[in-house]
């Protein structure tokens, strides 16, 4: 029987799990999922768990329940990927795969800029949105200030989504003419790889709502003590509550895989997933892919780590029959 094994229990994971087992013979087959948590989150409502208008039990699924599915889910850490020996090390105990599917997504390093971690929120974590979601209904002024460390990071059009509605619960709150919005970005534009109509749309949008933008920006560190965000060339942004996304890499497991580029993100063939080795395959955050002609990276996002999952578990569904793969990626959600 041959084991396909599936890093991650995020979106990318947790389709091609259950994609795989509505097309692989389970006679035949085996199906495995490992993640380090218990429960799947979805992302796509942090925002509006933010605001309140969802609960945190609305955003989470026990990764248990694959097991009716006929996969079998392994609470654990990911230790080490050793694609020669076709081999996973995990905090359980080794385990050996026939084909592989990477799907880690990225790492937050919120260490990497000082006083981060003591003085702002991470927007992309559930647990600091639970407790910033409480503060938000008590607040009744200051300044808030949302800010993205670097690039890239995933969920672009996440931030100006999350100020956007921010805005508007202030303002259903009645509280919105004592609160200060600011956004920075070391974008160029909001939304850039969307093109510059777009970026405009935002930037006028913003105007609108009286939100204040500040682009091109290196962020450099969070003063808590003086409560400033401190950006180059000597800029300082005043805030009383920060809400920030933090650098993010490729994640550590996978420097010494051989499969990695600068960043840490996995290199993949942009049609099919595949990586250097032809029995492994990525999909998500975690990948390299890169548009074409410009040759930066693609935005990373759950839409898109969707519709490769699926690319994926329908071509090892055929390679498992003996038949040649014909689905491919498109880049389905830009």
């Amino acid at each position: 029987m041959s084991t396909v094994l599936i890093l991650g229990g995020g979106t990318g994971g947790v389709v091609t799990a259950n994609v795989l087992s509505k097309t692989l013979d389970k006679k035949t087959h085996k199906i495995k999922l490992i993640d380090r948590n218990k429960n799947h989150v979805f992302y796509s409502s942090f925002p509006l768990l933010m605001i309140n208008k969802r609960k945190p039990q609305h955003l989470t699924r026990e990764l248990e329940r694959l097991n009716k599915k006929g996969i079998e889910f392994m609470q654990s850490e990911v230790k080490k990927i050793d694609v020669k020996q076709d081999e996973v090390e995990t905090s359980k105990g080794k385990i050996k795969y026939d084909y592989l599917i990477i799907s880690l997504g990225a790492e937050h390093h919120p260490e990497t800029v000082y006083g981060f971690a003591e003085g702002a929120y991470n927007i992309y974590s559930f647990t600091d949105l639970i407790k910033l979601s409480g503060q938000l209904e008590q607040l009744q002024k200051g300044k808030i200030v949302l800010f993205i460390s670097s690039l890239p990071f995933i969920c672009p059009s996440a931030p100006y989504e999350m100020i956007f509605l921010l805005d508007a619960y202030l303002r259903q709150r009645g509280v919105r003419k004592n609160i200060e919005l600011t956004v920075v970005t070391p974008e160029t534009s909001p939304e850039p790889l969307a093109g510059p109509k777009v970026g405009e749309s935002v930037r006028r949008m913003l105007k609108q709502r009286d939100i204040k933008l500040i682009t091109e920006a290196k962020v450099l560190s969070l003063d808590t003590t003086q409560k400033q965000l401190i950006l180059d060339h000597g800029i300082h942004v005043d805030g009383d509550l920060f809400l920030g996304i933090p650098p993010q890499w490729g994640p550590n497991v996978l420097r010494d895989t051989g499969l990695v580029e600068a960043g840490g993100w996995i290199k993949v063939d942009p049609h099919t997933l595949q990586t250097g080795n032809e029995r492994v395959f990525a999909v998500g955050d975690a990948t390299a892919l890169r548009l074409p002609v410009m040759g930066i990276l693609a935005p990373k996002a759950g839409i898109f780590a969707h519709y490769q999952a699926e690319v994926v578990a329908r071509n090892l569904a055929l390679l498992s029959q003996g038949k040649k793969p014909k689905h491919r990626y498109a880049a389905k959600g830009l």
